[in-house]
């Protein structure tokens, strides 16, 4: 082989392996597909109600530039499973979780492993959402099995602000790993 076959044949590898590589840090996971649920007790039960309310904002005020979960400003959430919970989640396991029982923790993740919906998405994760007194701590749960929980917070005098509820949802639903 002539030395300008043999480049031609070394550029032509270093192309495709560059390609190659290209293209295996080119991927984006799109956007998230999560589980909202609220396991607060009584009289704090407010999760639901306000997730609704910000899905439904359509305009963001001045001091609010980008929000997160709005279907209206974001396009960083496809799938928000607010109305339907994956058969197999429970409220009690999920307190249980979320106090350090790594069985229930374990059983819910297997749950959101195994579900798919009508269209036979996925989800990537589950947001978790208590209000104690004084309190909301928002957890998030992987579907990828062995994935920890992890957890923000924020102290309240009544009820969380929109606003704050997106960006605790944004922080934790950060920590989620979603595959490429």
């Amino acid at each position: 082989m002539s030395i300008r076959g043999l480049l031609a044949t070394s550029a032509l590898f270093l192309a495709l392996q560059f390609g190659v590589v290209c293209n295996a840090f080119a991927g984006d996971p799109g956007p998230y597909r999560l589980v909202f649920l609220d396991i607060s007790e009584e009289p704090y039960q407010d999760g639901q109600q306000l997730m609704i309310d910000l899905r439904e904002i359509d305009q963001l005020s001045a001091d609010w530039k980008e929000c997160f979960i709005c279907t209206g400003e974001s396009k960083e959430v496809g799938n928000l499973y607010l109305y339907t919970v994956p058969v197999g989640l429970s409220v009690e396991a999920l307190r249980k979780a979320v106090a350090g029982d790594d069985a229930a923790l374990q059983k819910m993740q297997k749950v959101l492993n195994q579900f798919a919906d009508a269209d036979g998405l996925t989800v990537n994760g589950l947001l978790i959402y208590q209000h104690v007194e004084g309190k909301v701590t928002v957890y998030s749960l992987g579907a990828v099995p062995g994935d920890k929980l992890h957890s923000v917070s924020k102290a309240v005098k009544v009820k969380l602000l929109l606003s704050s509820l997106d960006k605790l949802l944004e922080q934790v639903a950060a920590k989620i790993r979603r595959p490429v």
